[in-house]
């Protein structure tokens, strides 16, 4: 009987987190990109939802920004950020996933690190 209690919470669990690839863009209020230094907001208009990444990028480019660690429901612990140029770099963050109406709605993400900060705020497309 335990099992399968468990079995149910596991699937429960596992339905939190919304895995895969969405159509969107990338917005910043006009403020935070006045004061925003370069390369410090991700552009896109795609987001991947995985296990233990997020990443953003440009549709039908290899290219990715992606903001690594440790789900506990819809937010992740972010320990490293790999940049398009495929170095990663220790950081300290958090990435939250949002929903309006149970459908995914928003990702956002932030981390910094002794180089600087990274900020990704993702909107998913309705159309």
């Amino acid at each position: 009987m335990l099992t399968l209690a468990l079995l149910l919470i596991a699937q429960f669990a596992d339905d939190a987190l919304p895995t895969g690839t969405y159509s969107g863009v990338c917005l910043y209020p006009e403020a935070v990109q006045a004061r925003a230094a370069p390369g410090e907001l991700v552009l896109c208009s795609e987001a991947t939802i995985a296990g233990d990444h997020i990443s953003f990028g440009q549709r039908g480019w290899r290219t990715r920004t992606r903001f690594n660690g440790i789900f506990e429901g819809s937010r992740m612990t972010v320990d490293s950020v790999t940049l398009p140029n495929g170095r990663t770099v220790a950081v300290r963050g958090v990435c939250e996933v949002y929903f309006a109406d149970d459908a995914l709605s928003t990702v956002a993400c932030t981390a910094t690190s002794t180089r600087g900060s990274m900020a990704a705020n993702f909107v998913v497309s309705r159309i």
